[in-house]
């Protein structure tokens, strides 16, 4: 495959996947940010761990942080350009490893809840995350020195 097209497929390959993530915790962050906790969030975790400690509300305003810093550093790779390649994609590697965390946060409140679908749905979300994010770093050192040319070893 020839340099042009492999750096427009890395290129849009980097900016689906940031696309994605934003839009899952952007639906996710902003839908708890405007309707605050849903009252099925008390019946389902009312009997749990996350009620005594650290709370109901915590947990529900923790998870919506968490959510909200995710969609800011995927907005903040966005903005960078990191999906062009002049520039490491720093901002989306670390998008997806909060993802990670998140991902674990959620997976942790379904399995508290014997939501045993749900749970393994997190973990279906954590392993396609944990792709991407290989994915994103397979090239992360070309992209900061792309504009060099290749170096050819000197022979002695």
């Amino acid at each position: 495959m020839n340099r042009s097209l492999s750096r427009l497929c890395r290129a849009g390959t980097l900016l689906a996947i940031n696309l994605l993530f934003a839009m899952v915790w952007g639906f996710a962050a902003v839908s708890k940010l405007l309707n605050g906790m849903p009252p099925w969030f008390g019946d389902k975790f009312g009997q749990t761990l996350l009620a005594r400690f650290p709370g109901l509300t915590a947990s529900f305003w923790l998870l919506a942080l968490s959510e909200s810093l995710a969609l800011a550093l995927a907005i903040v790779a966005l903005g960078r350009g990191e999906f062009l390649g002049g520039r490491a994609p720093v901002f989306l590697a670390a998008t997806l490893v909060w993802s990670l965390l998140v991902f674990v946060e959620l997976g942790f409140g379904q399995w508290l809840t014997s939501d045993f679908n749900g749970a393994f749905q997190q973990f279906v979300y954590f392993g396609g995350t944990m792709v991407a994010l290989l994915l994103v770093n397979s090239g992360a050192g070309r992209e900061a020195s792309s504009s060099e040319p290749p170096r050819t070893p000197i022979r002695e």
